[in-house]
């Protein structure tokens, strides 16, 4: 059943699309449009700053979105795009319960709704219910008319009789080049796994974002993107943030994309960087997240997770900010004003 379309001026909110047999909702203000598969864990499939008709998000050249069940391998349905995980990244068993692979809502199907449409802003709301964990998930993304700004309200539920650990963590791959360039506010940084790591075994941890090897034989500076050519492939979390923001800009077009978070609850920032070292796929991911390391049960008996009560709620706000005329981003603050 396709919901009519609702315009106001350069606001719009309009249900009549389908892509790859998909629902997609297009918002939509003087300066944006963005693309969500509420059917596909309410995935942002585009976040198109329509000035220049440029893209900021990824898409996987080799495998189109479609629905999956609960419990698919995440990697190999990776169309790219911008998801979030939750309550776990690797799958396994917490707490005595099967987890599956990134978690339980990126495989589901969302509700929806439009809640409002006016001259000045428009806004959607989406909400899934968890079926591992006794949750409900429920998201409002809107837009105003003059902003090149997306808001996110976040609210999470627990309606189970305990309290519940978690992961959860904004996952957009972005498209790249040799020009663009990543910042993260961070003091230190640690490699996810010796696999995922052009240094191996000889560098564990580092002053973010310079790396380099014991011998000197090797330094990298990993705000600075590597060629697809370059074949490398690091995984890194990126800790004791400064304050809550990352971006990615080209430098070369001088536009950007930046998040704006709270780090008391996003506390770390994972970055997936594949430059043609995994599947021969060329994307960074920026992934603000809850939990540190990747494996839930170590981040709860380090107490480094998200943690609601029973019958809590845990409501924040997150900002994705687009802006022109930058080579390097020093800071975003809680209004998206990027310097």
């Amino acid at each position: 059943i396709l919901l009519s379309e609702q315009m106001m001026s350069d606001i719009r909110v309009d249900t009549n699309w389908k892509f790859c047999d998909l629902r997609v909702i297009v918002l939509e203000n003087k300066y944006l449009k963005v693309h969500i598969l509420p059917e596909l864990g309410a995935k942002i499939y585009d976040l198109i700053y329509k000035p220049s008709n440029y893209n900021f998000l990824w898409h996987n050249p080799r495998i189109l979105p479609e629905k999956v069940s609960l419990g698919s391998n995440y990697d190999d349905h990776f169309s790219g795009g911008w998801d979030v995980l939750f309550p776990n990244d690797s799958p396994g068993a917490v707490r005595g319960e099967n987890y599956p692979d990134h978690g339980e809502v990126w495989a589901q199907s969302w509700k929806f709704e439009i809640t409002e449409v006016s001259s000045e802003r428009c806004e959607i709301h989406l909400w899934c219910m968890g079926r591992v964990t006794p949750t409900l998930m429920e998201t409002w993304i809107s837009l105003e008319k003059e902003e090149t700004k997306v808001r996110f309200r976040h609210k999470l539920t627990n309606y189970s009789l305990k309290s519940l650990d978690f992961l959860w963590k904004l996952h957009p791959a972005m498209y790249i080049s040799p020009c663009h360039r990543i910042d993260v506010p961070g003091r230190k940084a640690e490699f996810v796994d010796p696999q995922w790591s052009r240094f191996g075994e000889k560098v564990k941890s580092f002053d973010w974002p310079m790396a380099k090897s014991p011998d000197g034989s090797l330094v990298k500076d990993y705000c600075i993107v590597d060629p697809v050519e370059s074949g490398h492939k690091d995984f890194i979390y990126v800790k004791e943030l400064k304050s809550g923001w990352c971006s990615i800009t080209d430098t070369e077009k001088k536009i950007g994309m930046g998040l704006a978070f709270p780090e008391d609850i996003f506390t770390t920032v994972w970055l997936f960087l594949t430059y043609g070292g995994w599947r021969n796929l060329y994307t960074a991911i920026l992934e603000p997240c809850m939990a540190y390391p990747k494996d839930l049960e170590t981040a709860i008996k380090t107490k480094n997770c998200g943690h609601i009560e029973s019958k809590g709620i845990l409501e924040f706000e997150v900002m994705a900010t687009v802006y022109t005329g930058l080579k390097s981003v020093k800071n975003i603050d809680k209004v998206g004003t990027v310097t």
